[in-house]
């Protein structure tokens, strides 16, 4: 079965002290924007909620950042970075950033014929915005006015942690509104169905792990190919697709979430950019005309 990461998030928060966080829960049936052409022959925008940023750039903070990053869609993979609040999910993904910003993949369709055309550049967000609102007035506009002047006709939204996942399919809705077709590649299924975007493709994958494992170039094209396939196949809202790949046949990574109390793993969520490295903030320093932030 699925985690059931909203309960297991209320549970620890509980423990911790918190006040329950509420999740956002859609009671309407969410916006619905039709592909008007195979995706074969359509421009594809892409958007990662796991705080990528390119060294040189400024990287985001962790109190609600709702700022956004161009990524440059010939960047060098090596050059890109991560900067979330949920720092213990990104082990892999700093070692391999396809796991969760499947640039390679994406060239990969293009050069293919699969999909028409990517977008340059990418774009970037930190996900783990707890204020909804902030998400609804802030973030998605931006995206929505970035995604609109470069005149794609669908987007692959892909989010990190679980709060990525709520903000991802917020987005999904606010996009699908201003006429652009998405599909939310997620991992966080209760999450996903409670906000009910208009398209998503489920993978049970580990978080941190949204477009494959680290360093499987074929599965992680496999992955994104198999997802990518809903926009032109999905026709009513609300549609969600299961992906035919499993993590281990044991799912003792499930047991663990359940079983191990990891309390809070997340860093002070101050308005102090995060950098990767102390290179990355030399550079950053160094070079802030280029530092690429955009809101």
């Amino acid at each position: 079965m699925p985690v059931e990461y909203m309960a297991i998030t209320r549970r620890r928060y509980e423990r911790l002290g918190y006040p329950p966080y509420q999740w956002a829960h859609s009671e309407t049936p969410p916006p619905w924007t039709p592909m008007t052409k195979p995706l074969a022959r359509s421009r594809l925008g892409l958007v990662a909620s796991s705080g990528v940023y390119v060294a040189g750039q400024v990287a985001y903070h962790y109190k609600d950042d709702d700022s956004i990053r161009a990524i440059p869609k010939a960047v060098e993979v090596s050059r890109l970075r991560f900067a979330h609040v949920t720092e213990h999910n990104l082990k892999d993904g700093r070692r391999d950033p396809n796991c969760l910003f499947p640039i390679e993949p994406l060239r990969r369709l293009e050069r293919e014929g699969v999909v028409g055309e990517l977008a340059d550049p990418l774009w970037s967000c930190m996900g783990g915005i707890y204020s909804q609102r902030r998400v609804r007035e802030n973030l998605a506009p931006a995206l929505a006015q970035a995604l609109k002047a470069q005149r794609v006709a669908a987007a692959l939204l892909v989010p990190l942690c679980p709060v990525c996942h709520q903000t991802m399919a917020l987005v999904a809705r606010h996009l699908e509104d201003e006429g652009i077709s998405t599909l939310c590649l997620v991992s966080a299924l209760d999450i996903v169905k409670s906000v009910n975007p208009p398209r998503a493709a489920f993978l049970d994958f580990p978080l941190g792990h949204t477009a494959g494992r680290p360093f499987d170039p074929a599965g992680q094209y496999a992955i994104v190919r198999q997802a990518l396939a809903g926009l032109d196949a999905m026709t009513a809202p609300g549609s969600l697709a299961t992906l035919p790949f499993r993590w281990a046949d044991d799912e003792q990574w499930k047991r663990d979430l359940y079983e191990k109390d990891s309390g809070d793993l997340r860093p002070p969520r101050d308005t102090t950019p995060r950098y990767q490295t102390e290179d990355d903030r030399r550079l950053a320093e160094a070079a802030p005309a280029a530092a690429g932030a955009a809101r």
